[in-house]
């Protein structure tokens, strides 16, 4: 069997004029930017347990997000704002009790780590 080769056809990027970038900017009738919510960066539980042996958590914050559902939140040295703890499949780890909270922590080692509470009002 002979396998047909195509030549490949050159396609020219045309460059938007300057005029035309000013009046679709200044286009009232545009629809608005979409509001970007900052999402907090995700750490997986092998992460985590790095970050704890290299002494890197600052802080685990351990936020109540709905009645008697927790999350774990981290405050990590080098990152700026709050990474959340997450499966494998990338959803927020949520916990039903903080008895079993506690103990997966103590599980992960956190040591001498500051540990704080927030609970919902």
């Amino acid at each position: 069997m002979s396998s047909a080769v195509r030549a490949k056809t050159k396609t020219k990027a045309t460059p938007i004029s300057r005029s035309a970038r000013s009046s679709s900017s200044n286009n009232a009738a545009a629809p608005a930017s979409p509001v970007r919510v900052q999402q907090a960066s995700a750490v997986k539980q092998l992460e985590l347990v790095e970050l704890l042996h290299k002494s890197a958590v600052i802080e685990i914050v351990i936020a109540e997000v709905e009645p008697s559902n927790f999350e774990v939140q981290l405050v990590v040295a080098w990152r700026y704002g709050r990474s959340v703890l997450t499966t494998s499949a990338g959803h927020p780890r949520s916990f039903r009790s903080l008895d079993s909270l506690t103990a997966h922590l103590k599980t992960l080692g956190i040591g001498s780590t500051l540990v704080r509470l927030e609970l919902l009002a």
